[in-house]
Formats: structure tokens, C-alpha cells, sequence
């Protein structure tokens, strides 16, 4: 735990943007002095919500505070790299909201500004901190499974995210960057291995037909420096009227076992007159205060800053997962299997 009050500022703060906000009012050790935003009423709106005392509408200011130690970017995909530089060069401390970046050289400058600045630098891949996986991971490197052998991941999302949610920046990003991301982490920290080498397919037209410049869905089969193999796969374009906006299963095969995991399964089904929904137990609210994975993420972010300690995910894991993203859109475009570089395995 934290024992003295790390200074944090939140930069963006949309819906991820505000649930940082909300979740580090909650974390023990840290005080949130200041919010920034492009749009200045939504920045002023969120600090009066949460007590927030400074609320911003540029990074210039935010970066001007004596009181701000730590800087959360919580901005779309596609505008990391300059923010993540320019707090690093300020001598703040980063927690990057996954992907770190959607291009391999602005992976590589915000990694390098943050080594160059002395700062600390944690990528947000906060499924780390999900039970089934921490669970996994423990049982893993105990020896229980005995060698990896095979892993099949699915994390998909409703039409919803690219054409609601997200829609002024979806075509901006690719599910290799938004969601496989999330994913890949995943089967990393568990087998504590590297990706080597990807081939990959897509497939385009039910969101360019309506606007969206960006594929539906991506298939990978990944192999790994421990010999195994892994297959990802995510799409974006499920109904509406999916009883979750999120879709996530996993599969392990071990020499001496097989784990499945079903984020939803241990969730609640609800049925109204209305509809039939699946509200997340994984990460939620009890008492008006938010619980669960995101929690543990960021909470392990403060510990750090507050003891000065390395955080992981580190900037090279990051970065590490932003080459595999990117060769996943290249070998798919190729059609082509691609090397993966810049093995790095924690």
C-alpha cells in the first residue's frame, strides 16, 4: 500500500477517462489534483463530480502543476505519442491506457522519452489483475500444467463500440491495437513467453459499408519462443442486442491439463420485460466505490510511484505488444506470415 499521497492528473477523460478518475478516488496513498480535456465544460464537469481541484483544457497547464507527480492518459488510440512524450520530458510519471500506441515508432518514442526522463512508465493491460488469469499464471509457474502447448482467446465487442462509443476515432485504431491487445498480454503473462512470428486474416465491409474506415474482424495464429502456438481472435461487429457488449473466452492446453475461462460465466444474468443483460461482476461497484481488476491496476500504479518501484506492465511490454499488433494488420494485409521482433518476456 501506499504510504504517502502521490499527486495524479488524468488527461482525457471520457468514459475510460472518468472511470481512472473514479477508481483512483478510491485507491489508498494518492490524491486526483487535476483533470484536462479538449472539451473544457466536460473537464469542469468531471473535477466538480469527483472533487477534483483543477480542471484543465490543455496538457500545457496540467503539466504546469507542481502538485501533478503522475499523469493517466486515458486520449484515443492514435494520440499517445505526443501527450506521453511531453509528460515524460516534464518529469511525470505515465500510466498509458492500452495499446501504448497504434504505430511501432510512437510505441518506440514514448518508451524512449520515459527511459531518457528517468520516469516510471506502466502500459494499462489491466486484465493482469483479473482472478482467472492471476490464478493461471500462479499455477502455471508452480508447475501444475506442466509445458504450454496451445491457447485459443476470443475477445470480441458489439457494433456498438466501433459505430457508438467509439465512433469519432474507430477508424483510427484496428482490433489488433483495441482489443487483441488485451488478449495477447493475456496468454504473455501467463506463459511468461514472447511471440515469434504471426500469420494473420481479416475481413472488411460491414463497417466500411457504413462509414467506418477499419476491418470487422481479425484472425492470428501466433507462434511463441516456448514452442507454443496461439490462436486470437476478435471482431466488433456482434448485435446490439448481445447480452453483454463484451464477448471473452479462453483456452489452455497444457502437457497435463486444459483451463478454460469464460469471462462472463461467473457473471449475473438478468431478465426484465425489456431485454436480457449480463451486468459485470469481474469489475464493478459495491457501495458507490469501484471494485475488481481495474482497481488492482491501478492501484499497483500508485504502490510503485509511492515506493519507487519498476510497474508492470513496463513500456518494453508495451511496446512489445504494440510490434505484435502491428505485424498481425501487416501479415494480414500481406497475407503473409511476418517476424515478430523485440522479444522482451516478463
Amino acid at each position: 500500500m501506499a504510504e504517502r499521497s502521490v499527486g495524479l492528473g488524468v488527461l482525457g477523460v471520457g468514459l475510460q477517462g472518468e472511470a481512472h478518475v473514479r477508481t483512483f478516488k478510491c485507491v489508498p496513498g494518492c490524491e486526483v489534483v487535476a483533470v484536462a480535456d479538449v472539451n473544457a465544460e466536460r473537464a469542469a464537469e468531471v473535477a466538480r463530480q469527483y472533487g477534483v481541484p483543477h480542471a484543465y483544457d490543455n496538457l500545457d497547464e496540467l503539466l504546469a502543476n507542481d502538485a501533478v507527480e503522475a499523469v493517466s492518459i486515458v486520449l484515443p488510440d492514435h494520440l499517445h505519442r505526443e501527450a506521453g512524450v511531453r509528460a515524460a520530458q516534464a518529469g511525470k510519471h505515465l500510466l498509458m491506457e492500452k495499446p501504448l500506441a497504434t504505430t511501432v515508432a510512437d510505441a518506440e518514442a514514448i518508451v524512449a522519452a520515459a527511459k531518457a526522463a528517468g520516469v516510471k512508465l506502466m502500459v494499462n493491460f489491466s486484465n493482469r489483475w483479473q482472478l482467472a488469469v492471476k490464478m493461471l499464471r500462479e499455477r502455471f509457474s508452480a508447475g501444475a500444467f506442466g509445458k504450454a502447448v496451445y491457447a485459443y482467446t476470443r475477445l470480441n465487442n458489439t457494433i456498438y463500440v466501433p459505430t457508438g462509443m467509439l465512433k469519432p476515432w474507430s477508424s483510427q485504431t484496428k482490433l489488433p491495437f483495441w482489443l487483441l491487445s488485451h488478449t495477447l498480454d493475456r496468454v504473455r503473462y501467463v506463459w511468461q513467453a514472447d511471440p515469434v512470428r504471426v500469420y494473420a486474416v481479416q475481413h472488411s465491409g460491414v463497417l466500411t459499408s457504413m462509414g467506418f474506415d477499419t476491418p470487422d474482424l481479425y484472425h492470428a495464429t501466433i507462434e511463441w519462443d516456448n514452442g507454443a502456438i496461439g490462436t486470437f481472435e476478435s471482431c466488433w461487429i456482434l448485435p446490439e442486442t448481445m447480452p453483454s457488449v463484451v464477448d471473452s473466452k479462453m483456452e489452455f492446453v497444457f502437457e497435463k491439463g486444459a483451463v478454460h475461462v469464460d469471462a462472463l460465466a461467473p457473471d449475473i444474468q438478468v431478465v426484465t420485460p425489456e431485454k436480457y443483460s449480463i451486468p459485470s461482476i469481474i469489475s464493478y461497484s459495491l457501495d458507490g466505490e469501484p471494485r475488481g481488476f481495474v482497481l488492482e491496476a491501478l492501484r499497483h500504479f500508485v504502490d510503485c510511484v509511492a515506493h519507487d518501484r519498476d510497474p508492470e506492465p513496463s513500456g518494453d511490454d508495451g511496446l512489445l505488444m504494440c510490434r505484435t499488433s502491428a505485424a498481425i494488420v501487416e501479415s494480414a494485409e500481406r497475407r503473409q506470415p511476418v517476424e515478430i521482433s523485440g522479444r522482451c518476456s516478463s
